[in-house]
């Protein structure tokens, strides 16, 4: 991603909605942040995957090859529970999975690759924000 893109872009801190532990990984960086680390499935393959800690970048870095509009699992790596929501994606019906973020609330996103429907759900709208502007204001200082 450019680097101009990056620094416009809120790095996120998240955790398992099932056990709570953290899913950032300081040692694998992705976007040059720490990566959220979920364990993940497909119909033939199992491995790790490390998500960009950044909304709204796309860029993972993967220990097993996804094909083109394959759904896969995520689970926890820790817990090993998967965070498959109830919930179906708006673009494509596939599984929508969730993780908590740090400050309250959760990301959501979509199972199939290369779907690119996300979103984000705050506890504390105004809670959020302040943390969301002061995160901003040091990247970008």
């Amino acid at each position: 991603m450019e680097d101009n893109m990056v620094n416009q872009l809120i790095s996120l801190n998240v955790k398992c909605p099932k056990c709570g532990k953290s899913l950032m990984d300081t040692e694998k960086k992705v976007d040059d942040r720490p990566g959220i680390k979920l364990a993940i499935k497909t119909a033939k393959h199992s491995g790790n995957i490390w998500l960009s800690s950044l909304y709204g970048s796309y860029i993972y870095d993967c220990d097993i090859t996804l094909m083109t509009d394959e759904i896969a699992q995520f689970s926890c790596p820790f817990c090993k529970e998967e965070i498959t929501s109830h919930e179906f994606c708006e673009t494509c019906n596939a599984p929508i999975a969730s993780i908590i973020l740090d400050m309250g609330g959760k990301i959501n996103f979509c199972t199939r690759k290369g779907c690119k429907k996300h979103s984000a759900e705050f506890e504390d709208l105004s809670l959020a924000l302040k943390k969301l502007y002061e995160d901003f204001d040091s990247y970008s200082s």
